[in-house]
């Protein structure tokens, strides 16, 4: 019975701490997916362009592949934004996306 018991508190206590590490990965992840975006904003605001000419660009700067792949993932979704928007919101709403994007998936595993 004791070992049944510790069995189940080991378990118990293995998926809390694998839990709370893949939500630090959520966190850590989407921060950085966020502050990517505002960094977009940022350039789309300083310099104008629309999402044409900004694709281009990153097309001409990054070799293709899976960076800049997500990097025009990440920009597209600024660009659907207004150019007015303030990056502290293009901030939030692009870390409040992926913690739900993230939440979505993991509760579907």
């Amino acid at each position: 019975m004791q070992i049944k018991i510790s069995l189940i508190l080991a378990l118990a206590l293995s998926y809390s701490a694998q839990a709370e590490e893949m939500e630090r990965q959520t966190m850590t992840s989407c921060a950085y997916q966020a502050g990517t975006a505002r960094e977009i904003q940022t350039i789309r605001q300083t310099e104008g362009d629309e999402w044409s000419q900004f694709e281009k660009k990153i097309k001409e700067i990054y070799k293709n592949g899976q960076g800049r792949h997500d990097l025009l993932i990440i920009a597209q979704s600024v660009y659907e934004q207004p150019r007015d928007t303030s990056v502290d919101m293009v901030y939030s709403t692009m870390f409040e996306m992926c913690t739900e994007r993230t939440k979505a998936a993991n509760n579907m595993s």
